[in-house]
């Protein structure tokens, strides 16, 4: 894969140009307001115990309000792990690190990085690391 090179202006930045990472910052930045709200919301529906005052003798209805509460938890959580990626990404912005894989420190190709831009990982460090689970 041959790389685009770069225009005297475009000061190469680990694999993104400085050009391009307002564009990205302001995506991590969307994606993270909205998982925050979604994350808010299915907590705020985990600790809503409503559930409880159904009084309800149908163990059935009662299993479905369990799992729907442990279904949001779990959404939650995803949603708090995902924050937590993207937080590091622009974090990874701010010092200069941004687009160089964490475990192998190569380049992250540019268009996974513009497809999906909270990438820590090259394809490869990826694809290794799904094998293991």
């Amino acid at each position: 894969m041959s790389k685009s090179s770069s225009t005297g202006s475009e000061k190469r930045l680990r694999g993104v140009t400085k050009k391009m990472l307002p564009g990205l910052r302001r995506q991590l930045e969307e994606e993270r307001a909205q998982l925050r709200g979604q994350a808010e919301q299915l907590e705020a529906d985990f600790r809503d115990e409503s559930w409880k005052e159904r009084r309800s003798d149908d163990e059935a209805e009662i299993g479905s309000a369990i799992s729907e509460r442990e279904r949001a938890m779990s959404l939650a959580q995803h949603a708090r792990s995902q924050l937590a990626v993207i937080d590091e990404a622009l974090g990874r912005m701010d010092d200069g690190t941004y687009g160089a894989c964490v475990e192998c420190g190569e380049l992250i190709e540019r268009a996974r990085l513009e497809a999906r831009p909270q990438s820590l990982l090259c394809l490869d460090c990826q694809r290794a690391r799904e094998r293991v689970r």
